[in-house]
């Protein structure tokens, strides 16, 4: 049996990230992640407890190098923020699309500098829903 090529393996190191629309162009890394929220109940039977599922919610975490000219107004509280996601392995065999929709961030980056270095911005929130575009 003939094992895969090392391009086969999906590595989504070609991603892109679209915030309200506008391509951020040099993003280094981003993250979606559906977590679920329980509540503990007292076991009916025994002296344990029971974790019953009662919501999720959606976490974002990104990272572009900042080139100084960006205007992405993620941060404009009028506006319904979205964001779309999209990975693709190196081979473009494979592309997975994510959009989330309702978007706060829970920090804005005003100033962040290190002597030598080039400037990364984070941004990092939650979505209220999100929707597969491609997987």
């Amino acid at each position: 049996m003939a094992s895969p090529r090392k391009n086969d393996f999906f590595n989504g190191n070609k991603g892109q990230l679209w915030i309200n629309g506008k391509d951020v162009l040099t993003v280094v890394k981003a993250k979606a992640v559906r977590k679920p929220k329980y509540e503990e109940l007292p076991a009916v039977t025994g002296d344990g407890t029971v974790r019953v599922k009662v919501g999720e919610t959606i976490e974002f975490t990104g990272t572009f190098k900042y080139l100084g000219t960006e205007e992405l107004d993620a941060f404009n509280e009028s506006e319904d923020v979205s964001l779309v996601i999209a990975n693709a392995n190196i081979s473009g065999k494979v592309t997975k699309r994510l959009k989330l929709d309702g978007v706060t961030f829970d920090e804005e980056t005003l100033v962040d500098f290190e002597k030598g270095k080039v400037v990364e911005v984070e941004l990092s929130g939650q979505a209220e829903t999100h929707e597969w575009l491609q997987k």
